[in-house]
């Protein structure tokens, strides 16, 4: 009995601290991306790992549907830290022991909207 709830204890521990480090990193593509104005803006601890970021997705307004940009350019790398394109977005990792702001911008295609290109920057502030 004792070895089950420490066992439960563990596990709930384990999913407490995976939330509160999930949760951590919160922010918002933003509008603009379209104009090339996009200007998102995202928060993350310095004990966060990382922040993964969705792409921008260009929006239909008729059909209210919004579709992933897919194919992305960083077009200015991030001052102090790394920024990494995966399948599902960005992640961005801070150089270690950094703390304050830092930008990168992209520039994002999907051959679902052909002739359509999403730019901007990113800010993530480490706290």
């Amino acid at each position: 009995m004792r070895v089950l709830i420490t066992m439960i204890t563990f596990v709930a521990a384990g999913y407490a601290a995976l939330s509160s480090a999930q949760a951590a990193c919160t922010g918002t593509n933003g509008r603009g991306w379209g104009t090339g104005n996009g200007a998102g803006q995202f928060e993350m601890s310095m004990a966060d790992k990382t922040c993964r970021i969705s792409f921008p997705g260009v929006i239909n307004e008729t059909a209210k549907t919004r579709i992933p940009a897919t194919q992305v350019t960083v077009t200015r790398a991030p001052g102090s830290g790394k920024v990494a394109v995966t399948r599902s977005g960005l992640t961005y990792t801070p150089n270690k022991g950094f703390q304050g702001s830092d930008t990168f911008c992209t520039s994002n295609t999907t051959p679902k909207v052909p002739g359509v290109t999403l730019s901007g920057c990113i800010t993530v502030t480490v706290r």
